[in-house]
């Protein structure tokens, strides 16, 4: 055997040996159980391998909230920056622009070495969606060329706050042909683009199966319903005391409207939607399910709705853009339209509930009783859309809508906490509403029927001490990248 190979094997077996003496090498334990020592050794292996949670997915099951807090800080992050994902278009990059994807790769500075970070690049097709071989339209630029509105996406937590020094982090094959520096709350983050390396980090963040219609992710994992995609039939946290706890019941689409007059009410919910999955544009950071969406009343498809639903390792973004053609026809005999987008969770009793409009000032307890100041929580129409659950189980939920300033409806926030609540859903599993919530629009333009709106959802383990108001703040103002060509 060559000495390099046995210093390899015995290098190994050193490190797995290291491990089992500390709980490393055990099998999964319970939640809290990975204290003192293995925590701070935990910490500066991630501080040198940025993708080790998702090589070991038992860790994230292994840590309270309150070391979940001192791990984002200690990486010299907040729990917004953690589970964001920066996008970096062509057009903004003249040193990639018209470069190969293929020939593409994402490095940064990590504990004083140059290491690969996973990433992912998108292809845009001619009508603006993410560009998936065989489902898609044509892709907008040329097929395989970094061009236009192509996306690079990588997890901002994988930069590093270390610089590249030429003199000291080299490739072995390739060149750095690009310096991404992002800037925030006063410090600085880089990342490096490749071109022609061979160094690249094989995790995955997020898996898809089509065929067992599963998705399974570092923080979260669930199950669509193969007749209907956006009914879940099973959603469950990676974190927290109880990982076994199917955490959402389900989503909740519906229309309801009189035609001509109030009544009678015509209602479409998920029942009349037969969504299909057309496909999915896979990747280590995101996958991009591409959605067919037929709307059926009285057995009969109305119309048609092309979307994406993005999953990250910690959120769901789904950008529903309809326009329907005579639209502005429907909307001068719809009487009263109400459209209802929200989640339904389950016995998530012993939690806290706020929501962006909170006159009380304070935060709600989910305990099946709807008390007069949780019926003032609200949201304001386009700037204060959100909404925001801590479990009580070891991981929150921070719902927000994206509304153009130029869609002129009117709309509310939900909530509802109780054990029986007076509506039901016929798709709901669990009859509860511990607690259910998400977004009405009350009121639609007439004479116009374009609907533009994103739900974007995430599920930190926590928002941290300072709230949701916070995380927010962060979303609203994220990190800002400055590009420029790499250090000499």
């Amino acid at each position: 055997m060559h000495h390099k190979e046995r210093y390899v094997r015995r290098w190994v077996l050193a490190v797995l040996l290291a491990w089992a003496g500390t709980g490393w090498g055990a099998a999964p334990a319970a939640y809290d159980s990975l204290k003192g020592a293995p925590f701070d050794q935990l910490v500066t292996r991630l501080k040198a391998e940025p993708s080790l949670m998702a090589q070991d997915r038992t860790l994230s099951f292994r840590l309270s909230t309150p070391q979940w807090n001192d791990l984002v800080q200690a990486l010299d992050l907040d729990h917004y920056t953690w589970v964001y994902a920066p996008v970096v278009k062509a057009s903004q990059s003249p040193q990639l622009a018209g470069k190969r994807i293929e020939a593409l790769s994402v490095v940064a500075v990590r504990s004083g070495k140059l290491v690969p970070i996973p990433f992912q690049i998108d292809e845009r097709d001619v009508d603006g969606w993410i560009h998936a071989a065989g489902i898609s339209g044509k892709v907008r630029g040329s097929e395989g060329v970094f061009d236009g509105d192509d996306e690079l996406v990588f997890m901002y937590r994988d930069t590093g706050s270390e610089r590249l020094d030429p003199a000291a982090h080299r490739l072995s094959d390739g060149r750095i042909v690009q310096e991404l520096t992002f800037t925030y709350d006063g410090k600085t983050r880089h990342a490096y683009v490749a071109e022609g390396s061979s160094l690249r980090d094989p995790s995955d963040y997020v898996q898809y199966d089509q065929k067992k219609w599963t998705l399974d992710a570092t923080y979260f994992n669930f199950r669509n319903n193969p007749k209907n995609i956006l009914m879940f039939e099973d959603f469950r946290a990676n974190a927290g005391p109880t990982p076994d706890h199917r955490v959402l019941d389900t989503l909740i689409l519906e229309i309801a409207t009189g035609v001509v007059t109030p009544w009678p009410r015509v209602k479409v919910d998920i029942n009349n939607l037969q969504a299909e999955l057309a496909g999915v544009k896979h990747g280590p950071v995101r996958e991009v399910l591409k959605l067919k969406i037929w709307v059926v009343i009285a057995g009969i498809p109305v119309f048609r709705v092309l979307t994406d639903m993005t999953v990250y390792d910690q959120g769901i973004t789904l950008p529903v853009k309809l326009h329907i053609p005579g639209g502005e026809i429907l909307t001068r005999v719809l009487n009263k339209p109400i459209i209802d987008i929200g989640l339904d969770t389950h016995e998530l009793t012993g939690g806290r509930f706020v929501s962006a409009v909170n006159p009380s000032g304070k935060y709600h307890k989910v305990d099946g009783v709807l008390t007069a100041e949780e019926k003032q929580l609200d949201i304001r129409i386009p700037d204060a859309t959100w909404l925001w659950l801590e479990s009580g189980r070891g991981w929150d939920v921070v719902m927000k809508f994206a509304i153009p300033p130029d869609w002129p409806v009117e709309g509310r926030g939900t909530y509802v906490d109780a054990k029986k609540p007076e509506q039901s859903y016929s798709y709901e599993s669990f009859p509860d509403a511990l607690p259910r919530f998400g977004f009405q629009v009350t009121r639609i333009p007439v004479g116009k029927l374009d609907i533009d709106l994103t739900a974007i959802l995430w599920f930190p383990v926590t928002v941290g001490a300072a709230g949701p108001e916070r995380f927010i703040e962060a979303m609203d103002d994220p990190p800002r990248l400055t590009l420029a060509s790499p250090p000499l």
